[in-house]
Formats: structure tokens, sequence, C-alpha cells
């Protein structure tokens, strides 16, 4: 249910964030159906987040997003003009990422390229493993206990579809030639993509290996044996570089677009001076 719910979600977001480059009186009203759309998508994924994949720096950004639509709606309905850029910029974002979170065949093929990458690498240093489906590495040794071996599935969100999404949608933030914005594009993409591809790699190695059983007795989980390796490895250590690295590749975009600064400036003081609005009202 919540699957259907959440495709029908980001289905509308994608209509209303492509009608809202159609000029015209009803934009600002297509803006904010289009971002209540996409939260309202993003807060399906919760109960998958935190109860299977025991995820919690999405989840938090996700709950965090609540009071920020709140204030988008609001300065959409006055015509604010960095927060229509901000719109823009996320309806750029949402156009790249939601046909492949939407079609199957589309989101299977970006996870094929990922899967085929890891595998290439694994035959390259002789890393023992087999696949239990297209998607899903095993290890040959079996876990303690169990019939099988350690498993790990890579799904669309292991392939860095929503980190380039995101920071081409801040390319186009600022008024650059199509030139700049292709060579911005190709330093948001290349690099996320190659690097994600390693990641994967040290995460299933991480977790086939348990080479961090730290805290295992607390880090559980009821149906991924061995989970505390899968935690500290994904949720952790590869979630901060993940970070590390948008920042990284944010600062080059900034150097080679020094217009994206005052966009970007002028969005975050719109959200800030609102926060702190909130925040005195309490």
């Amino acid at each position: 249910m919540l699957e259907v719910l959440k495709v029908i979600c980001f289905v509308t977001a994608l209509i209303c964030f492509v009608l809202f480059f159609v000029p015209g009186r009803f934009r600002k009203y297509l803006g904010i159906a289009a971002w209540s759309a996409l939260v309202a998508g993003f807060l399906c994924m919760l109960p998958e987040l935190m109860f299977h994949e025991g995820n919690v720096f999405y989840p938090v950004l996700i709950i965090l997003c609540l009071p920020l639509l709140y204030i988008t709606i609001r300065r959409l309905l006055a015509e604010n003009e960095p927060v229509k850029n901000f719109t823009r910029g996320a309806g750029v974002a949402a156009i790249i990422y939601a046909p492949f979170a939407i079609f199957e065949p589309l989101g299977n093929w970006l996870i094929g390229t990922v899967v085929y990458w890891v595998q290439q690498f694994f035959y390259l240093i002789d890393y023992p493993f087999k696949m239990a489906a297209w998607n899903m590495f095993e290890s040959l040794w079996l876990i303690p206990g169990f019939d099988h071996g350690y498993r790990d599935v890579i799904v669309l969100g292991c392939t860095g579809i929503t980190a380039i999404a995101i920071l081409i949608g801040v390319v186009f933030l600022t008024k650059t030639s199509w030139k700049k914005k292709l060579g911005l594009i190709l330093l948001v993409a290349v690099p996320i993509y190659v690097v994600n591809i390693f990641r994967n790699v040290f995460v299933i190695m991480a977790y086939f290996g348990q080479w961090f059983p730290w805290l295992e007795n607390i880090v559980t989980h009821p149906t991924i044996p061995g989970f505390a390796s899968y935690f500290w490895s994904h949720n952790v250590m590869c979630e901060g570089g993940a970070f590390l690295l948008i920042i990284l590749i944010a600062f080059l975009m900034f150097k080679f677009a020094p217009g994206l600064i005052s966009s970007i400036r002028d969005i975050v003081d719109v959200y800030v001076t609102d926060v702190k609005a909130l925040v005195r009202k309490r």
C-alpha cells in the first residue's frame, strides 16, 4: 500500500514540477503541490528506511522537511523570488530522479550498471562472491546457524542518483551558459557515480567480512544477521563519506560558477529567517 502511495506521490510531484516551468498565474500553486507531493512520497519511505535498512540519516532529513515545507508554501504564496528559484532547481532534480524511481525498467537498468561494475571490481581483485539474485550479492561462506551466506541487495538508493539529481538541480539555480552547465553536470555526475561504485564494494566487503562488529548486542536487526558491520559501514562511514564528497563537489561548483553562492545565500537567508521566526513564536 505504501509503495503504491509513494509512486502516486512521486508521479504527482513530477507532473507538478514540470508544469511549474510553464509561465502562468497558477505556477505558485503547482509549486506548492509539487513540494507537498514530494515530501509525502518521502514520508511513505520512512518505514522502509527505519525498520528495514536501519537508516538514521535520511529519516531525520525527511522529518526536518516538514517545517521547511510550511515555510516554502508561505513563501511561494507570497511570490518570493529565491524560493521560486529554489523550486525551479528542485524541479530539475525531480525531472532527473523521478523517472528512475517511477519506471521500474529504467531504475533496474541503472541498478544493473552498478551491479556490473561492482562485479567487475570483485573479479579484478579475485574476491569470492556469488549472486543470489540479479541485484543481490552473497558471500560464499555461510552465516553461523544459517544455510546461506551474508547478502547485500543493490537498490536504487545505492546508485547515487539521488545526490546526482540534487546537485544538478543546484547547477540550475544560477544563470550560466549551457556549456558551463554541461561542465558542472559532468563535475557532479561522474565522481559521484564512480565513488558510489567503490562505496558499494566497501559495504559488501565490510558486511561479508564482518569488519565492524561494534556494539553488536545493541546494533541489531530482526532480519539481517551480523547487522552491526552493515550499519557501521553503510549507515555511518559511507553516509558520512558521501556527505563530505558532496561538500567537496559543491566547493568546486562554487569555484567554477561563483554566481551559485549568491543564489544559495539568498535561499538560505529566507529559510533561516523564517525558522528563527517560528522558534521565537514558540
